[in-house]
């Protein structure tokens, strides 16, 4: 089972119907739709609502830690600066010989920690080392990464690989070797494990993306070849063990321990946070909160005809300034019950349900931002004067937790020319039919 969706929250039971709404195009005149509504007029009035959002926030940290797939490994001169952690706290410690009984493992050899590395939009550089650490801690807060970091020292390195770009190829896994000293300590000591930390470094700057151990075949995998005690060393006919990550840590709450097997660990990043603005995206990755307070004339009287929500850019510069990344809205599924604002925002319509409109621009640009969110409008209708779901969407980045660039927008707190508001064309409601 993917470990992801034991802790994923479980979404809500969508009561909604998509609407599909006869002439939504030409609502001008009858002949749009001469079997609903023939030789009537309607009239399509327009409003701008603003404030039409009552609440904005940004929220983080987004992937939940454990979620993030796949893993940002990166070193972007001091900018940027992220690394990777794995735990392997369950070893194989016995082996059978070729035609041999089982016994404890001696020794090892062609020892290795596996991982696969995606090219992302930073150049491959001519070279460039990834640097094992050896950040297993019994002492250290078990489900606090930042406490890591400390160990990320000379005396801790357990293995370096130095890559060639010209020997390099994107989708491949690379094999850092891992001191044979260190692994066979834990090999004999069942109290012990091997819990690595991996860095990137190079002369210029380098960052690749990294499969996690969803992908058994692909994700973090610690190789190495048993070696008996006997004369002749190393059993040639023997295959390589391949483990795959295992966390036996923290216990509580049920299912934690896998978030743990392997995660990124952000050392430095760029802040997009500013006042009286939200942000989406950046590491650790953001997600904006919104709130709408829509009057029940539009919700529950009216058909809308087309709502954009318009929202004012603030550029961020730096880092990947000009790279464009996509921001989705999503509706909010958490009902009202739903106190906690970090838990709500994950609690989402999937992609493309009832928004399927996005946002793609580039951190440095400016100016205002267009979203259709006609087909949300119908969702926040009053039942007997009360929504069953609070008016409320999510902002999300398509590259969370995968890259640092994010884009800000002008909230609630801004002077009044650069707050959200909302561009609404409607009908009042009409009883369409034949006469």
């Amino acid at each position: 089972m993917n470990r992801r969706l034991l802790r994923a929250p479980a979404l809500l039971a969508l009561g909604f119907a998509l609407v599909a709404g006869a002439c939504s195009e030409k609502l001008d005149n009858g002949a749009a739709c001469p079997a609903l509504c023939p030789g009537q007029e309607l009239v399509v009035l327009d409003t701008i609502l603003t404030p039409a959002i009552q609440f904005d926030t940004t929220l983080g940290q987004y992937p939940f830690l454990g979620f993030e797939s796949p893993m940002l490994l990166a070193n972007r001169g001091g900018v940027l600066d992220t690394r990777i952690i794995a735990r392997f706290d369950t070893l194989v410690r016995d082996y059978a010989p070729t035609g041999d009984t089982l016994r404890p493992i001696h020794t090892v050899d062609s020892a290795a920690v596996a991982i696969r590395l995606l090219k992302t939009s930073v150049s491959v550089p001519a070279t460039f080392f990834l640097d094992l650490y050896n950040v297993d801690d019994a002492t250290a807060e078990d489900s606090v990464p930042s406490a890591l970091l400390p160990h990320f020292v000379p005396g801790r390195l357990i293995g370096t690989l130095q890559v060639d770009s010209a020997e390099f190829t994107d989708s491949a896994s690379v094999n850092i070797p891992i001191d044979t000293a260190h692994l066979m300590a834990a090999v004999r000591d069942p109290a012990r494990r091997i819990r690595v930390g991996i860095a990137i470094r190079s002369a210029d700057p380098v960052a690749f993306r990294v499969t996690t151990a969803d992908d058994p075949g692909n994700g973090p995998r610690l190789r190495f070849r048993p070696v008996s005690a006997t004369p002749g060393g190393a059993d040639s006919t023997q295959v390589a063990f391949v483990v795959t990550p295992t966390s036996q840590t923290p216990t509580r709450p049920q299912f934690a321990n896998a978030d743990y097997l392997d995660y990124p660990l952000i050392a430095s990043a760029p802040n997009i946070r500013a006042a009286a603005r939200f942000s989406v995206g950046g590491l650790p990755s953001l997600r904006t909160y919104l709130r709408f307070d829509l009057p029940r004339w539009l919700t529950d009287s009216s058909f809308v005809v087309r709502a954009r929500l318009v929202f004012t850019q603030d550029p961020i510069y730096g880092l990947d300034q000009a790279d464009s990344i996509v921001v989705y809205p999503q509706l909010v599924i958490a009902t009202n019950a739903v106190t906690e604002l970090s838990r709500a925002a994950t609690l989402l319509a999937p992609t493309g349900f009832f928004v399927q409109d996005s946002i793609r621009r580039a951190p440095a640009d400016s100016g205002a931002v267009e979203i259709e969110i006609n087909s949300l409008i119908r969702q926040w209708a009053t039942t007997d004067g009360v929504r069953a779901l609070p008016s409320a969407i999510v902002l999300r980045s398509g590259l969370e937790g995968q890259s640092a660039a994010g884009l800000r927008f002008f909230g609630l707190g801004a002077a009044p020319e650069l707050r959200p508001r909302l561009r609404v064309s409607y009908v009042r409601n009409t009883n369409f039919g034949r006469p």
